[in-house]
């Protein structure tokens, strides 16, 4: 029986029922699991750290959350204004399709509202990465309102997407074209090495490089290098064997950036994957036939985004 208590990480009101996990249905947040064990840790993380785990948790819809998690989630980066401002744009875009229509950042009565004077709807806190009411409030206007023009003030309470915030999003969405780069998103484990290097020739077959970051030398923090590298790529090739967060979390990055995915998994592991991804066309691989993936994976790269600028020679 689901009975409302406070969000472990955001602290609205929420409902909540238990199996040995806490599971959470948040207006801010919206549904995921998470250990007993990890919700009273959560009591060390910042305000910072709590404002970019719930917009995590609203990216990752359905996740479970336990204590060996908690140490990567703490050290999620904080997005830039800039970032933050496109996250809520893009939203807004996906809530509203219809050019020209008309929204409020105010809640209507069974909503939410943020604590704080400004009375914004909590569902937007997530959304865009955000602290408090005030740090939503100045992404609305004046940045996206009045700098950008992004937003257009049809009233005191009502807003609407500018043909400048329709055509902003459309470029977010052409990807890096001039880009020759394949970003890698897979398990770090010695276990898929040998798909790894199967996929990496699939990569330069069609005339790209890869990237897989973990094989890069870097003095950064791993986060901001995978952002990085993700926002230089020219698609994304995600293998989900072993069913790493961080898998699903650059995907969901690339996917918000516009950026083509191509979808991978062992054959064994195909049914362990999230519900979410069943919709996608994944290259399906088993381990001893490494050679069919890098044949399968070149077609699919050539097939969707076209032939790359590199030849075979020029990449070994």
């Amino acid at each position: 029986m689901a009975e409302t208590k406070n969000c472990p990480v955001c602290q609205s009101p929420s409902e909540q029922r238990y199996d040995g996990r806490v599971i959470v249905s948040c207006p801010r947040c919206g549904e995921f699991i998470i250990g007993r064990i990890a919700c009273q840790l959560l009591q060390n993380f910042t305000k910072a750290q709590i404002a970019n785990l719930s917009g995590w948790i609203r990216e990752n819809q359905n996740c479970l959350i336990a204590q060996p998690d908690l140490e990567r989630l703490s050290a999620l980066s904080t997005p830039t204004v800039g970032e933050k401002a496109n996250k809520l744009l893009a939203y807004l875009a996906v809530k509203h399709p219809k050019p020209g229509a008309v929204f409020s950042f105010f809640p209507r009565p069974d909503e939410v509202r943020m604590p704080g004077n400004l009375g914004l709807a909590v569902c937007f806190a997530s959304v865009a990465w955000v602290q408090d009411d005030q740090e939503l409030a100045y992404l609305i206007d004046p940045y996206l309102t009045q700098e950008k023009h992004f937003l257009q003030k049809v009233n005191p309470a009502d807003f609407r997407l500018t043909p400048n915030g329709w055509a902003y999003l459309e470029s977010l969405r052409q990807g890096n074209p001039a880009s020759r780069i394949g970003f890698v998103a897979m398990w770090f484990d010695k276990s898929v090495d040998p798909a790894w290097a199967a996929i990496e020739a699939g990569i330069r077959s069609s005339g790209y490089e890869s990237l897989r970051v973990d094989r890069k030398e870097h003095n950064n923090k791993i986060d901001d290098e995978i952002v990085a590298g993700i926002r230089r790529s020219k698609f994304l090739v995600a293998d989900f064997t072993g069913h790493r967060g961080g898998v699903y979390f650059e995907t969901g990055f690339a996917t918000g950036l516009g950026l083509p995915v191509i979808w991978l998994c062992r054959q064994d592991e195909l049914e362990k994957t999230h519900f979410d991804t069943r919709q996608y066309n994944f290259i399906v691989w088993e381990a001893d036939k490494l050679a069919e993936l890098s044949k399968a994976l070149q077609n699919r790269i050539e097939a969707t985004i076209g032939r790359g600028p590199l030849t075979v020679n020029a990449l070994t």
